[in-house]
């Protein structure tokens, strides 16, 4: 097949993975959202073979590796230990070498890398609002990356996953408020005239 052929391929195997990826941002579970990013991970590796993007390639193949480690991480005794992500770290570091001493990429074969390093600190994290906001960050890089190598469905996703990071960041911001403001109700309700009126008093000498 010619390259306009596999090209095409590559585009709708992207295709695929834009309907998968974006449901990465709308799960607020670690667990669900290592799944969902090992999925996507597995897909991008093709269509980033077909279409050129080896640097981008390879590090979604450290991705899948990474997302199988970091699934287990509460589960096996192996994958616990903090040697993984550092090895991960330094992989992905030296992930785009070959393709630029080979002339295949040129610089910037480095900003997936430098997009996938944030990915290992975000998604070894136990904390799935760091994983978000960190995450904004990786996908950026990646988005530039796919635009450069006119990985049109990479650039879809990309999008998505930015505008996916940020309606959840917004929910869950909104939910945190009105836990807040339903609490303090509450507090308000429970509470004597005279530990409201202490309660007031604190506020208006924190105030002043």
């Amino acid at each position: 097949m010619d390259a306009q052929t596999l090209k095409l391929i590559g585009e709708i195997i992207g295709g695929i993975a834009v309907a998968e990826s974006f449901l990465i941002f709308l799960s607020n579970k670690r667990e669900r959202i290592l799944i969902f990013k090992l999925i996507s991970d597995a897909l991008w590796v093709v269509n980033l073979i077909l279409v050129g993007g080896y640097t981008g390639a390879l590090l979604n193949v450290i991705g899948v590796g990474r997302g199988i480690v970091f699934y287990y991480r509460d589960k096996k005794k192996w994958a616990s230990t903090l040697l993984w992500p550092i090895l991960f770290i330094v992989v992905t570091a030296i992930s785009p070498v070959a393709t630029l001493i080979s002339g295949r990429e040129g610089w910037h074969a480095i900003l997936p890398a430098i997009g996938s390093i944030v990915a290992v600190i975000s998604f070894y994290s136990r904390r799935p609002n760091f994983t978000r906001y960190t995450s904004f960050l990786a996908n950026g890089l990646w988005l530039v990356y796919n635009i450069l190598i006119s990985n049109y469905s990479g650039i879809v996703a990309g999008v998505i996953l930015l505008l996916s990071a940020a309606v959840g960041t917004v929910m869950m911001l909104v939910q945190q408020h009105q836990l807040k403001k339903a609490a303090m109700s509450l507090e308000a309700k429970t509470s004597t005239p005279g530990e409201r009126a202490d309660s007031a008093d604190e506020k208006t000498q924190e105030t002043l």
